[in-house]
């Protein structure tokens, strides 16, 4: 017997109705056999976690979850940790009579070498039994991928290192991690990137050698031939079927969005009285059981994106303007363009261009918007929603294609249901509140 939440929904844990796709999933696993990085990309609630999860499991594998804060070091000393690789960074001594270790670089590995190992050893720890275990010490440089690679091989580690969430990283760390991926490449050593964006090539825009040394892998777009198949076998898990309406009315609203499927069948079944597997075959054909998830929905995203949209409008806390100078709030100028743009339009992605004209035509001083004002204003976009703690992040401004995007896929469900118009005036206006 399945519960409903086992079956539908979005969770951390892999829901029981789960299909693979041979176009994403087969080319998931081709990509594992290679030697090559692997790149994971698509709007948020796309299943990057659910796919990556089903065929190199989390549990067998190094995980590190990016941040916002997240440095290059933080990154490295997550991955060997993880592999029971201690760094030292200052010279210390052990009080207890039972442990000595001789330590002298600011930076270093400690391995243990258990059964013997390497006579190059620079210290040994004495376990409770009186049995030796040595420990070898090497010298390494935490921000080399070289030293890096090397220590990895030391401990024999064959693992995948997964990295999650890499679109909280800024555009420098970014580029960084782009050229370090390149040398891990070569020396054997493979991740997985999973990141909230939708164009190609997103790390090759950072480092174009890295191209033909990575395989993407979007997990977009899902077709209405998947989510029948979604359907279909929760439906088998739960002993329930759905009228040709009801999945009609699921479909429709989900915006090709799979997490805002699994959501709305979540609660389609629970408004129909369905909480576990049924142990004689349940129709629920009542239409009505959709529209009230949908109601649900979109209370429940409005909450969160209402907030999201009030953050990103107030822009970055500045010192207050001295005399009579009145900053841009470019920031604010975009969520009111984009509550104003034709939801089609959103959904293709806004061009630089057409964004900037848009500001222009609603802009208190449109003659002083600048193409440096509204550069500084896009490449920093995903630094401001993590400032905001906007997660996951709601646009995304793609440098290659000069396009904004929409990268959380339950927010065009939002724009869908919302009253856009309501929402605009209901934003702070910061030329009204300056004082």
């Amino acid at each position: 017997m399945a519960t409903v939440d086992e079956v539908f929904g979005v969770s951390k844990s892999p829901v029981l109705s789960y299909i693979e796709r041979e176009a994403v999933d087969g080319f998931f696993r081709d990509a594992l056999r290679t030697d090559k990085q692997v790149i994971v990309y698509g709007s948020s609630k796309q299943g990057k976690t659910a796919l990556v999860e089903k065929h190199a499991p989390y549990e067998n594998n190094i995980v590190v979850r990016c941040t916002p804060s997240s440095g290059i070091g933080d990154i490295y000393r997550a991955i060997l940790r993880e592999h029971g690789i201690e760094i030292v960074t200052e010279k210390e001594k052990s009080n207890s009579s039972e442990a000595s270790l001789s330590v002298g670089a600011k930076f270093k590995a400690m391995i243990p070498l258990f059964g013997g190992g390497e006579a190059n050893t620079s210290g040994q720890i004495k376990g409770g039994s009186g049995e030796k275990n040595q420990i070898q010490t090497i010298e390494f440089n935490l921000e080399l991928p070289q030293d890096i690679s090397e220590l990895l091989k030391k401990v024999g580690s064959s693992k995948l290192i997964i990295l999650e969430n890499f679109h909280y990283l800024n555009n420098d760390l970014q580029t960084r991690l782009s050229f370090d991926l390149r040398t891990f490449q070569e020396l054997g050593i493979r991740f997985v990137v999973l990141g909230v964006w939708r164009e190609k090539n997103r790390l090759a825009q950072f480092n174009g050698d890295l191209l033909d040394r990575m395989t993407e892998v979007p997990v977009e777009p899902w077709s209405r031939e998947d989510f029948e198949k979604v359907i279909s076998k929760g439906c088998t898990e739960l002993n329930v079927s759905f009228s040709e309406a009801v999945k009609q009315k699921i479909i429709e609203n989900a915006f090709d969005s799979i997490g805002v499927v699994q959501e709305l069948l979540k609660l389609t079944c629970k408004r129909a009285g369905v909480v576990d597997t049924a142990s004689q075959t349940i129709t629920i054909s009542d239409v009505n059981c959709v529209v009230s998830a949908i109601n649900d929905k979109v209370e429940d995203y409005s909450a969160r994106h209402l907030r999201a949209l009030e953050s990103i409008a107030e822009g970055r806390k500045a010192n207050k303007p001295k005399g009579d100078y009145t900053p841009l709030y470019l920031p604010y100028y975009v969520v009111r363009c984009f509550l104003n743009f034709d939801f089609e339009d959103v959904l293709k992605g806004i061009r630089r261009e057409r964004l900037e004209a848009a500001i222009k035509e609603i802009h208190h001083r449109p003659d002083e918007v600048r193409p440096s004002d509204m550069s500084n204003l896009l490449h920093n976009f995903a630094i401001l929603q993590s400032e905001k703690s906007i997660v996951p992040p709601i646009f995304d401004y793609d440098q290659g294609s000069r396009t904004m995007r929409v990268v959380d896929s339950t927010f065009y469900f939002f724009l869908r249901n919302a009253n856009r118009r309501e929402i605009g005036e209901s934003l702070i206006n910061p030329l009204e509140s300056r004082v």
